[in-house]
């Protein structure tokens, strides 16, 4: 579905992100968006942007990112504007202050709203499929997210319940659903008009702000102090005043929960992928007759659906089965390929630890 043309459309990537499930590669100073699943190198923020360009057209990328970051963004996608964070506050806060600085140029544009670290193998089906989002958000005031249809019970998801069909395109929200137990997700899956959160969010930067001041008047007096500095030479000086002050809420908990002007776009069979752990890392590479996936130097005997991450040794397996194997300069991980989801457990540790050589 096409957009018009004349619509200014601005693509926001939300890539504060630590990616802790990702250790021992992804790293406080090097997380997970700046890793690549591609034979080419590219990393996944570069792609992100790459993909969704033609949405906006040139100088309309903005990513939010961690101060700490701001020079890994500048190399992987060097037409951005940058907007960083002096720390983390969740989602909410930094999709604010993308806006108060959109909005500033133009309340009416459209924020495409992006994690940074998500995969697609069909990129004009994602394009199609956001064009579509930008259609029903302009139709009315309308917070539009996108819905993807699961293909088995992940317990690893947030959920969102597809309400009544809109006339303008996308259906009604019935309601949104934090990650659930196995019990609820097999019910989810079942029922048909559950979908998987993807993250993806679209609006009209004025309606955004104007359901962070119903919703966040917290935020939203922050925001403003924030949009008040920028005319000014104070703006940085301002923004970590206020970034301190934020409570860590996230955009689901702290706005789609709560606001009723909610819409749906069912998602395209773009190849969806949150990239989320090392085993779905690992989708994205060929492999062998066994299912064992080795990136880098590595061998596999008598093994069976194994992940090898060794760009920097030789690494080999004998009579092993569902195990991941990840080395990088400093550290060796390895875990059953069932608990993947556990590793930010090594993280927490080494953090409890005071570790930091490791995080």
């Amino acid at each position: 579905m096409a957009t018009d043309a004349s619509v200014d459309i601005k693509i926001v990537i939300m890539a504060g992100g630590h990616g802790s499930r990702f250790w021992p590669v992804s790293r406080m100073n090097y997380p997970k968006q700046f890793l690549s699943i591609r034979e080419d190198g590219e990393s996944l923020i570069a792609a992100t942007a790459r993909r969704n360009r033609p949405l906006c057209g040139d100088g309309n990328v903005w990513i939010v990112t961690n101060v700490l970051h701001e020079g890994l963004v500048k190399e992987h996608v060097p037409d951005a504007h940058i907007l960083t964070e002096p720390v983390a506050r969740n989602t909410a806060a930094a999709a604010g202050l993308a806006a108060v600085h959109i909005a500033r140029e133009n309340p009416d544009a459209v924020m495409i709203l992006l994690p940074a670290d998500h995969a697609v193998r069909d990129e004009q089906g994602l394009r199609d499929t956001l064009s579509e989002a930008v259609n029903v958000a302009l139709s009315g005031d309308l917070l539009v997210t996108v819905g993807i249809e699961p293909t088995f019970a992940h317990t690893g998801y947030g959920y969102i319940k597809r309400g009544e069909k809109l006339e303008a395109g996308g259906f009604s929200v019935a309601g949104f659903f934090e990650k659930p137990n196995l019990k609820k997700a097999e019910e989810y899956l079942q029922a048909g008009d559950y979908y998987w959160n993807s993250g993806m969010f679209i609006w009209r930067a004025s309606v955004f702000l104007n359901a962070i001041k119903e919703f966040l008047p917290g935020h939203y007096s922050k925001l403003m102090r924030i949009a008040d500095s920028l005319e000014g030479d104070s703006s940085g000086q301002v923004i970590e005043e206020e970034f301190s002050g934020f409570e860590p809420v996230s955009i689901d908990v702290g706005i789609m929960e709560k606001a009723q002007n909610r819409a749906i776009v069912l998602a395209k069979d773009f190849g969806w992928s949150d990239v989320g752990s090392w085993d779905v890392w690992a989708d994205h590479f060929q492999s062998d007759q066994n299912g064992n996936v080795i990136y880098g130097e590595g061998l596999c005997i008598d093994s069976e659906n194994c992940v090898v991450h060794s760009p920097g040794r030789f690494t080999a397996l004998l009579g092993c089965k569902d195990l991941i194997v990840i080395e990088s300069d400093d550290a060796i991980m390895v875990c059953p390929r069932d608990r993947v989801q556990e590793v930010k457990k090594i993280v927490e540790q080494l953090r409890a630890e005071n570790k930091k050589n490791l995080l």
